[in-house]
């Protein structure tokens, strides 16, 4: 039995999930373009579960010649930077090879393919110890993979040393700017804080190519979906008016959606022969607002920060 996630990345075999078509597109189609996207946006609003299932999209893409399927087109590599803040930029490199190579493989072994012996000899005696040899380690990866676009994804960006952004981005501006073709073809870059608010010499804008991708909350359709999900498995319905104020309450924040859910089919104890109410909405509410959360707590630390950020968010009409 599926249920609504909170923890991390959710998938379609064990949680809820919104199939967010229209984004979903529009991110393939940036992709197909070879854009450099961006993706700034809080913690638990959805962001890695998106691109999860964007790349998992991707990646069983192919292209039709004559009714016959070839390779598939896309090559997707996901990296994960959380664990870098505090890595010299020589050791972060060290590490972003080996993570780049495990990828690599990876993509062979869920394909079912061999790797070819000439791709494995180039991988074990390539080294990426600066932003300049990743630079010519993904000129010389191109030659290996049959012309399939490598679609790069890194998760968790704000993690990359302090020391190393600069030459990082500087590189992928450097790969991007000559034109197609290039590898990376398509690169996607998720976290919290924006390039702008990470640690680099201010005077120079060395990825101003970066395409912005807005990822927004659940509309009340999403919030339908996700819900009428769990009552065609179980048999539970919500009164309508539940779902509106649940949107309503949460501005439709992913995270905020998933445990009220949460709350309403797996901590109240209702009877999966009734529906679920606003009685039983009332008392789910009043034990989100009471318990901690990682979305509440950044808001009372901001209004601790500075009490204009109180005001401001006091005029929002939710």
């Amino acid at each position: 039995m599926r249920n609504f996630g909170t923890r991390g990345p959710v998938n379609a075999q064990e949680n809820y999930i919104v199939n967010r078509t229209e984004e979903t597109a529009d991110f393939s189609n940036r992709v197909k373009e070879g854009r450099y996207i961006v993706l700034f946006a809080p913690r638990q609003s959805g962001k890695t579960t998106f691109f999860q299932c964007a790349l998992d999209t991707l990646a069983t893409a192919t292209t039709e010649i004559a009714e016959a399927v070839v390779e598939p087109t896309y090559f997707p590599i996901r990296l994960n930077f959380e664990e870098y803040e505090d890595f010299a930029p020589s050791a972060f490199y060290a590490s972003f090879y080996r993570e780049i190579r495990k990828e690599i493989e990876a993509v062979f072994r869920k394909r079912g393919s061999p790797l070819a012996e000439t791709l494995s000899q180039f991988l074990e005696k390539a080294r990426i110890t600066d932003h300049v040899e990743m630079r010519e380690f993904f000129e010389h990866l191109a030659g290996f993979l049959d012309n399939q676009k490598v679609v790069l994804v890194i998760d968790e960006f704000d993690g990359i040393p302090r020391a190393a952004v600069r030459g990082f981005l500087h590189s992928l501006r450097h790969i991007y700017l000559p034109g197609k073709p290039r590898c990376p073809h398509s690169i996607g870059i998720i976290g919290v804080k924006s390039i702008t608010q990470l640690s680099y010499d201010q005077s120079i804008s060395p990825f101003n190519i970066q395409d912005e991708f807005h990822l927004s909350n659940f509309t009340l359709a999403h919030v339908q979906e996700l819900l009428v999900q769990y009552t065609d498995e179980i048999g539970q319905a919500f009164a309508p008016e539940v779902i509106e104020n649940l949107h309503k309450q949460t501005a439709g924040q992913p995270f905020l959606v998933n445990r009220f859910a949460q709350i309403l089919t797996e901590e109240l104890n209702i009877p999966k022969t009734e529906p679920v109410t606003m009685v039983h909405f009332t008392e789910a509410h009043a034990r989100l607002l009471r318990e901690r959360n990682t979305n509440i707590d950044h808001l009372t630390t901001n209004i601790r920060k500075n009490r204009h950020f109180e005001r401001i968010l006091m005029e929002i009409d939710v």
